[in-house]
């Protein structure tokens, strides 16, 4: 099921996991269109033990390219970006390469949008209005054995 803190979603358990403690760092690509707003995730995913940011790009068609190259373990991708929105590349990356992790983010998070990501194979979802607060819920339940 599609992680996410929101009500009506699935909760993640709210005990944090020691994130120094994991065996490997997860190697982490961001992908948004903004970069001033990937510059911000990427700000606050670097205070993270349990990750290592190894690439950004800006579309989907980018987050393809880099997946395919580095093989990531965790993906973190805006849905609405141009040339290849981030639920198709979504869609693709779940098929091609199922042992990369990604979490989609949004400005919208309505129910439709949530189901919709977890059709395409997202592991989990953040709202960007709160990515800071919840996205350690969503890394917890990541880097759970």
């Amino acid at each position: 099921m599609i992680l996410s803190t929101q009500e009506g979603v699935f909760r993640t358990s709210t005990q944090s996991v020691s994130r120094g403690a994991a065996p490997k760092r997860l190697a982490t690509v961001v992908i948004d269109d903004s970069s001033s707003f990937a510059d911000v995730i990427c700000a606050l995913l670097e205070r993270e033990d349990a990750l290592d940011i190894v690439a950004r790009g800006c579309d989907g068609i980018e987050a393809i390219e880099i997946t395919a190259k580095l093989r990531p373990d965790l993906l973190i991708m805006d849905i609405d970006m141009p040339v290849l929105d981030g639920l198709n590349a979504a869609l693709i990356l779940a098929t091609r390469f199922p042992d990369t992790r990604i979490v989609l983010m949004s400005i919208d998070d309505s129910p439709e949008l949530i189901a919709d990501c977890e059709a395409c194979g997202a592991m989990g979802f953040i709202p960007k209005g709160r990515f800071r607060q919840e996205f350690p819920f969503v890394l917890d339940k990541i880097v759970q054995p």
